[in-house]
């Protein structure tokens, strides 16, 4: 039960600064930057505390705060949108940032933590 409450929570949270960034709605050049953030701050912050939570702890902030604050479902909707407007060149890029730079900035924080650790 008290894993349940720890997801609640933490989903709770996620999803709210997730809604926060979907209002602001920030784009550049074509392309939709709020999800692009939401999945760098997430991945930024798994990366840092990789490793370092255990049992509801980890519930609370893997599966629920960052799990719901990354978005999956929107970077599939707006790259689907991106294709369907024929506009290849920004669905690559977007594609790109969404994955290649939130997996480097997952490694890059998760190092940072082990510098700061030892």
């Amino acid at each position: 039960m008290q894993s349940y409450l720890a997801l609640i929570l933490g989903a709770s949270i996620g999803a709210s600064i997730r809604y926060i960034f979907y209002l602001i709605n920030l784009s550049a050049f074509g392309l939709p930057l709020s999800t692009i953030i939401v999945n760098i701050i997430g991945s930024s912050l798994a990366g840092f505390f990789y490793g370092k939570f255990q049992s509801s702890a980890y519930v609370f902030m893997y599966i629920g705060i960052f799990g719901s604050l990354t978005t999956l479902s929107a970077f599939s909707l707006e790259l689907f949108q991106l294709l369907g407007n024929k506009d290849f060149l920004r669905a690559i890029i977007y594609f790109l940032f969404n994955i290649v730079i939130t997996l480097s900035f997952f490694y890059a924080f998760h190092v940072i933590s082990l510098k700061i650790a030892s």
